[in-house]
């Protein structure tokens, strides 16, 4: 079974060039939620917007033009947006912010490999070809607690040298191709990184980078043009009464049916989670293993009887719990489906 993974891109442009070049874009890569900057948009707020979404933004500009827009928003490399720069010819691709967390770099290969322009990857991590612990984190959902430790952790895989990594005994391991810098230990007091399911003690902080399994898989299902704002308040509200829980502490992906796949409120949402948006379609979901609420009128709008119970299990996987069945209202469903803690791949892309 494939999941889909749904990305989202608004995109700016300021010359006739540029947005030919943009269409070329759209037409190259159909499965993009492309949001060009309209000339009834003022160009500040658009950027706000994407900031506050944490949506990644594509500049067809010289790359000073981009640095000084999107300044007044920069704060941290967990939250700020990933930032692009491509210059109208098409011949070169820039990651310029939030290259690992924001997958800035990973838009640019994907650009990259569709139109033939070179990616021009400037992280230190890839250059080098070194093993990169934010982009692990990413690659595998977990949130980092203390940012300030990636600087220390990566310093000492770039120098050449080996980092301790401590896993809680309940994290699965399912990927035994551990990299060649890192030494797996058994005590948090030894470790630069501890992967665990819950916090570790403050005293252990300025030392240790923590990243917290995010165990929460999200189903979400609603009616057509549902805005990110209706979306996120009815999560916040339904994960907090039910699970009383945090929306980016705790979700590890959104996910849907494929016809909400160019859903803008749900692709909006997911990149304000930083999780992936994945969808899937009628048969996969009615494969879906459980005893799940059943509807005449969804299976006849969609195929399926249920969509936000099934889409949360799939993206939970093999023993799932489901902590939330299908919760409606306001023209939302929403299910929660809790994923046994893993490590699922240690390879990341840009690495040997």
């Amino acid at each position: 079974m494939k999941r889909k993974t749904v990305s989202i891109i608004k995109a700016c442009c300021f010359t006739e060039k540029a947005k030919d070049l943009l269409e070329k874009l759209r037409s190259s890569l159909p499965e993009i939620i492309w949001l060009p900057l309209e000339s009834k948009e003022e160009l500040n707020q658009w950027t706000k917007d994407a900031f506050e979404k944490s949506v990644p933004l594509l500049f067809i500009s010289a790359a000073g033009i981009a640095a000084r827009i999107i300044s007044p928003f920069v704060k941290n490399k967990i939250s700020d947006s990933p930032v692009l720069v491509m210059e109208e010819e098409g011949k070169f691709i820039i990651p310029i912010l939030s290259g690992h967390l924001g997958n800035a770099n990973q838009i640019a290969r994907m650009i990259s490999k569709t139109t033939g322009a070179q990616a021009v990857i400037t992280t230190a991590t890839d250059v080098n070809e070194k093993f990169s612990i934010d982009n692990f984190a990413k690659a595998n959902g977990f949130r980092i607690v203390n940012r300030h430790g990636i600087k220390k952790v990566s310093a000492k895989i770039l120098n050449g040298e080996k980092i301790n990594v401590y896993i809680d005994e309940e994290i699965a391991v399912k990927d035994s191709n551990i990299p060649k810098e890192i030494v797996l230990v058994k005590e948090i007091t030894l470790s630069d990184v501890a992967i665990t399911t819950e916090e570790i003690p403050e005293i252990h902080i300025e030392k240790t980078l923590n990243l917290v399994v995010k165990k929460y898989c999200l189903g979400m299902g609603c009616k057509k043009g549902k805005s990110f704002e209706e979306l996120k308040i009815f999560a916040e509200e339904t994960l907090k009464e039910k699970l009383n829980c945090q929306l980016k502490d705790d979700i590890y992906s959104l996910s849907s049916i494929d016809l909400k796949e160019m859903e803008i409120g749900l692709a909006e949402f997911s990149h304000y989670l930083h999780v992936p948006f994945e969808t899937y379609s009628s048969e996969e979901l009615q494969s879906a293993e459980g005893n799940f609420s059943e509807s005449d009128f969804v299976k006849e709008t969609t195929g399926v009887s249920n969509v936000c119970e099934r889409a949360a299990v799939l993206s939970a996987g093999k023993n799932y719990r489901l902590l939330i069945k299908k919760t409606t209202g306001r023209g939302i469903t929403l299910s929660v489906a809790e994923k046994i803690p893993e490590i699922k791949t240690w390879k990341i892309e840009g690495t040997k």
